[in-house]
């Protein structure tokens, strides 16, 4: 267990480097605020990862109305969800702090 830990908090962290680099180049190269293009760019990929980890995991289901619990799928089954939350609140304290 304190492997995963390990290497699920080096990917967060490599995530949030290159994540937040790319937020403020594209802020920079759009003449935008560096700090709202980092937080921007952690809200969208935040957002996607979430999405993406909380996918195979089941959900609603329209047609008959009930909530459904399926198999994760994917090859090692990352908590992908999590890493998506974490970048978030880095995203609201950037965009709150405005450090930059």
């Amino acid at each position: 267990m304190g492997e995963a830990l390990v290497r699920f908090a080096l990917q967060t962290l490599a995530a949030i480097v290159v994540v937040g680099v790319i937020g403020a180049l594209v802020a920079l190269g759009t003449g935008h605020d560096i700090a709202g293009g980092m937080a921007g760019a952690y809200y969208i990929v935040g957002a996607g990862l979430f999405l993406v980890g909380m996918f195979p995991t089941g959900g609603f289901s329209m047609i008959r109305g009930t909530i459904t619990r399926r198999k994760p799928t994917g090859a090692r089954q990352e908590a992908h969800f999590l890493m998506g939350i974490v970048l978030i609140v880095v995203g609201v304290l950037f965009d709150l702090a405005r450090p930059f």
